[in-house]
Order: C-alpha cells, then structure tokens, then sequence
C-alpha cells in the first residue's frame, strides 16, 4: 500500500483558524469590546463552514458553495437590510437540487455495478491465466472511467445504504447524520469532518497493512467508530471541552503492529467514540 501523500491545503489549518477566531471574539466581548451581533450568528456559522469545506476540498465541493451562498444570502438580509428578492426561491431550487443530486447518484452508481458484475463474468469465462489477467486490467480501467478516478487515489462509490467500496474515508457530516461502512481491504485512511452533525463509521469490514492516517475534525458533534479489536489505534487529537472514550474489546493476543490507525485532528464541544465487536 501506497503512503498517502497529505495535500498542502489541510483542513485542520482551517478549522484551527475558525476555531481561534471565535476564542478571540468571544474573549474580545468578555473584555467590554463591542462586537456586533450578527459576528456569532447562524448565518456566519454557515459562512464559516461553507468556507472551511471549500478550502478543504480546493473549492470543488458543491455543498461548501451552497453552504456559503445560502449563509451570505441570509447575513445580507437579516443584518444589512439587502434583501435581492431570492428568499421565495431558496427551498424550493434547493430542493430541487437535491433530488437531481440523488437521481443522478443513483443512477451513477447503477452504471458502476454493472461494469463491474459485466467484468466478473468476463473473467468466470476465460479459462487461461493470462486472459484473465487482461481483463482484470479492463475491469480495472472501466471501474476508473466511470468513477472518473484512479486506483491510486483511493476513490470509489457508496451506496445509498451506506455502504462504501472507496479505499479512503471521505466524510462531511455538517447539520446532518452520516452512516459509512467500508468494505476495502486495501483501506488508506482519509478524513471525517463533524460540525453539528454526527458520523457512524463501521471500520469492522476493511483490512490493510501498514500505517494510515485519519483527520478528524469535530465541532459541537460527534463522531462513533467501530474497528476490529486488533487494530492498533493511536490517537493524537487535540480536545477542547471535547470528550474521547476507547470503548474496545481487545483480544488475548493483543493489538497487531502491522495495522497503525492514527488519528488526528481537533474535537471542539463535541465527541469521539471507538469500539469494537
């Protein structure tokens, strides 16, 4: 397994910034400073978010965009008087939005599945070492075009029951509940972004050698994970009126050294719990 490379823009520098921000705010006003009202309003919750999940995806997330057009719409509105009309309008495209989003996800995902079922049967039907070898090559690059990625980038698909076939964790819980249960054996970390939302990450199916890393940001939300007991999990989180429980059961012959989980990130007003089965 291949060392993931981190990208130069972390979302822990943002999130770390966010995080000092509102400490400097909230000591400024403590200090007899004036500072405005709207500075800690909901509207800048969703300004700073859409900000943080843009930054973190080098502005090629949908929803940070969304998150940060809706939070500067309502800012304008509410505390500046600059009302463009567009409110009637909001909910209704959003909605719209979504269910274009699902239909197509759905559909996406469909056309994978059977690229891949049309490549297993290929397979079964080839009795020679080295045809089947050439058509796992196909089926390796037709998974590739239709997912738009590389192996190497640990990209893949979920269904919309949860359950993922990528190599990296890739979660933005933000306002809302995500459930993943990865099922890669080849599993290469990745990150889990938690703001007021939660996430359920079942790690019990996945496999790998080596040492992976995951990024874990949590502000006033909650993140729960389930690895397989003899996992070597290593946390280097910072927690800020934040709790960590390690809930898990481990076995006789202890942890193995060849399976390292480190964790890493910050955990503002919010939590992180792992257990096992």
């Amino acid at each position: 397994m291949k060392p993931y490379k981190h990208k130069n823009n972390d979302g822990s520098i943002v999130f770390g910034i966010i995080i000092i921000f509102i400490g400097v705010i909230l000591l400024l006003r403590k200090l007899g400073f004036f500072i405005p009202g709207w500075v800690l309003s909901w509207p800048m919750i969703l300004i700073a978010v859409g900000t943080f999940t843009l930054i973190k995806h080098e502005f090629r997330s949908f929803f940070g965009a969304v998150t940060l057009f809706i939070g500067s719409y309502f800012l304008l509105r509410n505390e500046f008087d600059f009302d463009f009309g567009l409110g009637q309008y909001i909910w209704p495209v959003g909605l719209i939005i979504l269910g274009i989003y699902l239909v197509t996800q759905k559909k996406r995902e469909n056309r994978v599945l059977d690229e891949i079922r049309n490549s297993w049967e290929k397979n079964r039907s080839n009795s020679s070492t080295s045809s089947f070898s050439s058509s796992k090559v196909e089926e390796a690059k037709v998974v590739d075009e239709n997912e738009g990625t590389s192996k190497n980038s640990g990209e893949g698909f979920t269904r919309t029951t949860g359950t993922s076939f990528a190599d990296r964790l890739n979660i933005d819980a933000i306002f809302s509940g995500v459930n993943r249960r990865m099922m890669t054996k080849n599993f290469q970390g990745g990150k889990i972004t938690a703001a007021f939302g939660g996430a359920d990450i079942d790690l019990s199916q996945s496999d790998f050698n080596g040492v992976v890393t995951i990024q874990v940001d949590i502000i006033f939300g909650g993140v729960k994970m389930v690895v397989p007991p003899h996992w070597d999990v290593r946390t280097e989180v910072t927690n800020i009126a934040a709790g960590l429980e390690d809930k898990r059961f481990f076995r006789e012959g202890g942890v193995d050294t060849t399976k390292v989980v480190i964790l890493k990130g910050t955990i503002l007003f919010g939590g992180l719990e792992i257990k096992s089965f």
